[in-house]
């Protein structure tokens, strides 16, 4: 990032759970020419000024389809991005008279909810799958956009669960110190800094460790909280102002601090599946083996390495449920309609249901995609 860029960076990333909207249409990176990659992309701002950065020296044509200015991800399963939007960007882009291909390159992310057989069948442009994290894109460039399997699941290195601490947190410490700046306490704004701080960041810097979903979820939140008033104790003794009116404020701090991540901490990274969408009733993907054909479109869009290829039977294998985020990608891009949800309770959600239906914000399949 370019010193240059950080006021932009800053504010992206303080914002970045709400939408923020960059121009649809055609963008063009380096000296693109007649062969050079049409790689597709949602608008949500940060999306775009990272995918800049991260092919600078690369010829490419971008379309920044309309996702509403959100995520890739969460756009697509929310229904803010389908194939409607990328035939659309396609068609008014005009990007076929200045390439002499006719390929896309589809974050694959977005497998959640663009169907992309539906975009080979409206427009011509064939469709494949670009790695799941855009700092992969280059070597998927340098190779003739071929993927290797590790480009397909999605990673959560420390500095992006910094950067997701520091969205979580800022809000809260803006909240505490401002709170402490009115009583006039200095020494209990500080506190609340800290506490915050080593709440929220230590969680993130820990969470390949922790338990952060079902029941134990709880034991790791509450040891937390200790920790966090620990550290909030600390500086009040430090500042010589350990005083009992204090102590329970630092306390109160590392509770409401540990209580607003407790909420949907999971829903936020992406390695873990929302407490709202499994609340009362978790799901796991069910696969109906007589329709599987081997095709292994579920394998290839699957982010967390779920499923399974196994060559000898022809038929794709669920290897590893535990790890299935509830994304859907799976049963949306399965040809055969071979994958389906099943519930706790016995209920099953089949692939139409799904192709036609996204994820409210409470995590009820009730919004219906619109007809093309």
């Amino acid at each position: 990032m370019r010193p240059r860029d950080f006021p932009h960076w800053l504010r992206d990333t303080m914002l970045r759970m709400f939408p923020h909207r960059a121009p649809t249409g055609l963008v063009r990176i380096g000296n693109p020419g007649r062969e050079s990659p049409v790689l597709v992309t949602g608008n949500f701002t940060l999306t775009i000024r990272r995918l800049i950065d991260a092919l600078r020296g690369h010829d490419v044509w971008l379309l920044c389809a309309n996702s509403k200015g959100i995520n890739v991800w969460c756009a697509a399963g929310g229904g803010h991005l389908t194939h409607h939007d990328v035939i659309s960007v396609v068609r008014i882009s005009r990007i076929g008279e200045l390439v002499d291909h006719r390929e896309l390159v589809l974050p694959q992310l977005c497998a959640t909810g663009v169907e992309r057989r539906k975009i080979a069948e409206i427009t011509g442009w064939s469709a494949r799958w670009g790695p799941a994290r855009l700092e992969d894109l280059p070597g998927f460039l340098r190779r003739r956009r071929h993927l290797v399997k590790g480009e397909r699941f999605v990673r959560f290195p420390l500095w992006e669960r910094m950067e997701m601490s520091f969205m979580w947190s800022w809000a809260l410490i803006a909240v505490a110190v401002l709170g402490a700046w009115g009583i006039g306490s200095w020494a209990l704004a500080l506190c609340a800094l800290a506490v915050i701080l080593g709440i929220v960041g230590g969680i993130f810097a820990a969470l390949p460790w922790l338990i952060v979903t079902g029941p134990k979820r709880w034991l790791t939140f509450g040891a937390f909280a200790v920790v966090g008033f620990g550290v909030g104790v600390g500086v009040l003794a430090a500042l010589g102002s350990a005083t009992s009116a204090h102590l329970w404020l630092a306390a109160g701090t590392a509770v409401v601090a540990t209580g607003v991540l407790s909420v949907d901490l999971a829903g936020t990274t992406p390695w873990y599946g929302s407490y709202i969408n499994r609340f009362h009733n978790p799901a796991l993907v069910d696969l109906v083996e007589t329709r599987c054909t081997g095709a292994a479109e579920c394998v290839q869009v699957c982010p967390r390495d779920v499923l399974e290829m196994n060559g000898h039977r022809r038929k794709v294998e669920i290897k590893r449920p535990d790890q299935c985020i509830q994304c859907g990608a799976c049963i949306v891009q399965c040809p055969e309609d071979a994958l389906r949800f099943r519930y706790d309770d016995g209920r099953v959600v089949e692939a139409a249901t799904i192709r036609r239906t996204r994820m409210n914000m409470v995590g009820q399949r009730t919004v219906e995609l619109p007809e093309p």
